[in-house]
């Protein structure tokens, strides 16, 4: 069933909050501590948090990759949808031009009016699956289809996390769907080696879609950890047919971790 962007919550409040205080390798999410007040906005909204927390993840690692962690841009969009929340711009060399907004529920409010009006309503794109497309179409780099399934399968695992999830208990019709067998053996994958699955973390975000590619990686041998070279930090983690390694900046919150590297490639080099 396709997933929309109008539904009862799918994660509870509790759950959402959780989320963002986990964050990824390097910590917290920077909208973190106005979690609870950002899941009413979107609920004000009448639209889905999980939805919303799962654009915020795919698109900036829940605001600490990229540009996010200098416009407090919910979704990265480049423009906003209302002008007057504009609180400057932004310039990356390497993507052009983002709007900044002055806190992240000034971001959260613009990303859901812009869903709910120019999404929604102008275009009859209720779903994830049909507004991907237009949101991050493959003309900017954007790999749609892996940006829908990375979506669905944060709400598949937030919901299995959640012993408040309203759906958590209902059955899918006709057995799980793909995204669910696939976070489900992704989970047994990892718990096989003491380590924990996360679908929102660059690492095992990419680990998928290079198994899509066909470049798999195999499974994990281990949690993620850090190692030092000649004073350069890196985090690092191990699978069965090659490592996966990202250099840590300085300060940390600057790291890139969309910029994930394979061992086998610098052994090509050497």
């Amino acid at each position: 069933m396709p997933l929309t962007f109008q539904s009862s919550p799918r994660i509870s409040q509790a759950q959402f909050r959780r989320v963002l205080q986990r964050g990824t390798q390097i910590g917290a999410s920077p909208a973190a501590p106005f979690a609870d007040e950002c899941y009413a906005i979107i609920i004000g909204y009448g639209l889905d948090p999980g939805v919303a927390l799962a654009f915020f993840a795919h698109e900036s690692q829940f605001g600490l990759d990229g540009v996010a962690v200098h416009t407090t841009n919910w979704g990265n969009v480049r423009t906003p949808y209302d002008p007057k929340r504009a609180a400057g711009s932004h310039h990356d060399a390497n993507y052009g031009d983002f709007v900044k907004f002055a806190t992240w529920q000034d971001g959260l409010r613009d990303w859901c009016e812009r869903i709910i009006n120019r999404y929604i309503k102008e275009r009859n794109l209720a779903t994830v699956e049909a507004a991907i497309p237009v949101y991050a179409p493959a003309s900017d780099q954007n790999n749609e289809s892996a940006y829908i399934g990375h979506v669905n399968r944060l709400i598949v695992r937030w919901q299995a996390e959640d012993p408040e999830s309203p759906n958590k208990h209902q059955p899918a019709a006709g057995g799980p769907t793909v995204a669910q067998l696939q976070d489900a053996l992704m989970v047994a994958a990892f718990e096989a080696v003491n380590a924990q699955y996360h679908p929102e973390w660059a690492f095992h975000q990419y680990a998928i879609n290079e198994a899509k590619a066909g470049r798999a990686l195999g499974s994990p041998l281990g949690e993620s950890r850090r190692v030092t070279v000649e004073g350069q930090h890196f985090s690092v983690q191990v699978f069965a047919l090659d490592t996966l390694y990202t250099p840590i900046a300085n300060p940390e919150s600057a790291t890139k971790w969309s910029d994930i590297r394979r061992l086998s490639a610098l052994l090509k080099q050497g």
